[in-house]
């Protein structure tokens, strides 16, 4: 049956379906994703991968080694994220012809789109081989996605339609700002080759960062849910 020929509240339906389904997938893919290169790191006796890290290791370094599990389960979390959000425009939008809201849709759609191929590329891009570009993209990865929650969010108080996913979206949001500024400064200040410890501390935070992102893309589907 072509999809013109479906009633309204079935097409309203079969998109919330997608949408809950590709915004679960997303968030177990991804949380898999950084569970096995955890395990991977402790497999090899949490080593030290790269001379000046410190106890804890970037998320990127262990990726670097196993290329293969990062850059299929960023490719897959990235397929999946932007179904989600492409499911959600078309069921919350089914009903809705103004320009403003439907504006808004597409900008987080846009931007989640960025933050899929950078995600993409910073796991093809490896922090050992390619640092500049790696962190390039893992720049555009956090602040495409960044932009893209905070559009949602304007969606969904546009609509005047909250619910508990939207203000844990907000916390979200709230929260990821100020850890991706700490990462970056931690990251970034001048230390002695044989002081690691800022190090860690800034690779705890894209460990945080990477592990909050599993309960963004879940957030998707509460809020699907939620909806009515």
């Amino acid at each position: 049956m072509p999809v013109g020929a479906i009633s309204p509240s079935w097409r309203h339906v079969v998109y919330k379906f997608f949408g809950v389904l590709t915004s679960v997938l997303a968030s177990l893919v991804w949380l898999a994703t950084i569970t096995a290169l955890f395990g991977l790191w402790a497999a090899d006796g949490f080593v030290r991968y790269q001379p000046g890290e410190g106890e804890i290791v970037y998320i990127s370094n262990v990726g670097a080694e196993y290329k293969t599990v990062f850059i299929v389960g960023a490719a897959l979390t990235g397929v999946f994220f932007v179904l989600t959000l492409i499911f959600t425009k078309l069921c919350f939008d089914s009903e809705t012809r103004r320009r403003f809201k439907k504006g808004v849709s597409i900008t987080s759609i846009i931007f989640g789109i960025l933050a899929s191929v950078s995600l993409l590329l910073l796991s093809i891009f490896d922090s050992n081989n390619y640092t500049a570009l790696h962190y390039t993209f893992t720049g555009l990865f956090i602040t495409c996605t960044l932009i893209s929650g905070i559009f949602s969010t304007i969606y969904r108080f546009s609509r005047n339609e909250l619910n508990l996913a939207v203000y844990i979206r907000v916390l979200f949001v709230s929260v990821v700002i100020p850890l991706a500024i700490c990462f970056v400064i931690f990251s970034v200040i001048p230390r002695p080759s044989d002081q690691t410890q800022l190090v860690s501390v800034a690779a705890s935070f894209e460990w945080t960062i990477a592990l909050l992102f599993v309960l963004y893309l879940a957030l998707f589907a509460l809020d699907l849910i939620l909806s009515g």
